[in-house]
């Protein structure tokens, strides 16, 4: 099961993350059919929104990521709703060659363009912060819109590990520093997130915890209790609504020239009909008579 393990070190100077999303990165691929760079590309932007995510104080409570890149993979959307998280990749099927032997993250997402972070927490107006890209590889990017965007000097290790049998091992670590960090104390977890440039294959032979205990326990760390990482998407929600935009008249005009209504959900790529018969009980129902 997918979790995201918090904690505190050097005396609750610094905050750590860690987080392994490796089922919610094999089920993208599944659904969207990604070959292994956007499956690579998708899985550090899932980790960015499931840290997101859990840092959101209600469960009522979502966000948005946009990855806007100029590279090969497009954008990139990360969600939530309810708690659950969803995503997709503009070009799922995005293909480079490879870079010194790993996947070319930063010339599929690329490093012109911006991250985009848009919150729904229940205020008047939803808050939106951005960043722009600064090398496409994600880790490097968020870091720079935590610092541009919430004032927050943190180190960010995403990793992927993928293989021609698909999705082994997906997550990441975040570490960020509070107020009261000097700089010996980001100095030094500045040199401890240099350990983890393979950590998704660590995460294949070692449990989150022991990684949380085996890299920070030293730094004097407290260690919470994982939290789940849980993923749906509720398109069947708000499909109708969609319909009913159209207005009645354009509604039948489409069932009359294509026969029916479909809409395909980008998130989750369930697809939805609606005929005659459906399109006239619908408007009976709704609002638009």
């Amino acid at each position: 099961m997918d979790r995201i393990i918090k904690g505190v070190c050097f005396d609750k100077k610094a905050r750590i993350s860690l987080i392994d999303v490796t089922e919610g990165a094999r089920q993208g691929v599944l659904t969207h059919d990604m070959s292994p760079l956007s499956a690579a590309c998708y899985a550090r932007a899932l980790t960015v929104g499931a840290y997101i995510n859990a840092n959101l104080k209600s469960k009522t409570d979502r966000f948005n990521l946009i990855i806007e890149g100029s590279g090969a993979v497009g954008k990139i959307y990360i969600a939530s709703e309810d708690g659950d998280l969803k995503g997709f990749v503009e070009e799922p099927h995005a293909d480079l060659p490879l870079n010194n032997g790993k996947f070319d993250i930063e010339g599929a997402v690329g490093s012109v363009g911006e991250m985009i972070v848009v919150k729904d927490l229940g205020l008047k107006e939803p808050y939106i912060g951005r960043a722009n890209l600064v090398s496409g590889n994600i880790a490097d990017d968020y870091a720079e819109y935590l610092l541009k965007s919430e004032g927050i000097h943190s180190a960010v290790a995403l990793s992927e590990y993928i293989t021609k049998d698909g999705v082994q091992a997906a997550g990441g670590i975040i570490v960020e520093a509070l107020p009261d960090a000097g700089e010996d104390v980001i100095f030094i977890l500045e040199d401890v997130m240099g350990y983890f440039t393979s950590l998704s294959k660590m995460m294949t032979e070692r449990s989150m915890e022991d990684i949380a205990e085996f890299y920070f326990g030293h730094l004097n760390a407290e260690i919470f209790p994982a939290e789940p990482i849980t993923y749906g998407c509720h398109c069947d929600r708000k499909i109708v609504d969609v319909v009913r935009s159209l207005g009645k008249e354009e509604a039948e005009d489409i069932v009359r020239e294509q026969g029916c209504i479909e809409i395909s959900c980008d998130y989750c790529a369930r697809k939805y009909r609606f005929d005659a018969k459906a399109v006239d009980a619908l408007f009976k129902n709704g609002k638009n008579n």
